[in-house]
């Protein structure tokens, strides 16, 4: 069982607002339906994935502001995060570092979406390439969603939502993800909440209320009934080839017995 990070507060101090959490795992792996699960929680409010984390450019670099402002699916994002492009030149102008800037955004976010919100959190799936500098917060926390990895191969092929992908791609962008996540995890073993999209969408409600208790939020079942989960197969639809399968599983072998994706 996870084990919560302690609280700062102390006797006659001032509570201060929960240390954010991000939600991080491989694409197309479930970490939009969790997203959409978690906004449900009237704590808990969360944008639009930012990418703030994603880009190697460093902040305050002519690269990083021009990929952050001129990409049209951020831009979108911000469209319909309610927040205008002169909005976000602004905060990105008094920033100094992507958590300045994430810690701007996110507080603006609340203020025009959900103002009786009383934490943030955020999901990129790409963001997993800066994992190393997701720790910035103190004590903040990670949510890890995986999925089986041909699951994740067979739907980047269909490239419904994102640029298609061929198997060989799709296993090393699950399997690089895990690699970034296995590090993250050392570094920060009590705040790392891991649950598999397999079991989420077969239990929802009691997966839901195990990652409350991580986060220390109250929960309720309540909150979530307007949300109907169920488990999404590409891989039964023959997407790819039993020899496509076989190269996704033997590349994300280690990570698939680790998380218990070996054939059986």
């Amino acid at each position: 069982m996870n084990v919560a990070a302690p609280s700062d507060s102390s006797p006659g101090s001032t509570p201060r607002r929960p240390a954010p959490f991000f939600v991080i795992g491989c694409v197309r792996s479930g970490t939009t339906m969790l997203r959409d699960l978690l906004r449900c929680h009237p704590h808990l409010a969360c944008p639009e994935e930012t990418h703030f984390y994603r880009w190697p450019e460093p902040f305050g670099s002519a690269a990083y502001s021009r990929i952050i402002q001129t990409n049209p699916v951020l831009r979108k994002h911000r469209e319909i995060d309610g927040i205008s492009e002169a909005e976000f030149a602004d905060i990105l102008a008094k920033s100094s570092t992507r958590r300045e800037l994430c810690d701007r955004y996110m507080a603006l976010y609340i203020a025009r979406n959900k103002p009786g919100a009383t934490r943030w959190f955020e999901k990129t799936p790409q963001n997993v390439y800066g994992a190393g500098m997701l720790g910035d917060w103190k004590e903040v926390r990670f949510v890890h969603i995986v999925r089986n990895p041909v699951e994740v191969a067979a739907s980047l092929r269909l490239g419904k939502v994102m640029n298609k992908f061929e198997p060989l791609g799709a296993a090393n962008y699950w399997r690089e993800a895990i690699e970034n996540i296995t590090t993250l995890r050392r570094a920060y073993p009590k705040r790392m909440y891991e649950v598999r999209y397999e079991d989420l969408t077969a239990n929802p409600l009691g997966e839901l209320a195990k990652l409350c208790e991580f986060l220390e939020e109250p929960f309720d079942a309540s909150w979530f009934k307007s949300m109907a989960i169920q488990e999404v197969s590409h891989a039964r639809e023959a997407v790819l080839s039993p020899q496509e399968e076989a190269l996704v599983r033997k590349l994300c072998q280690k990570g698939c017995k680790q998380y218990g994706y070996l054939p059986t």
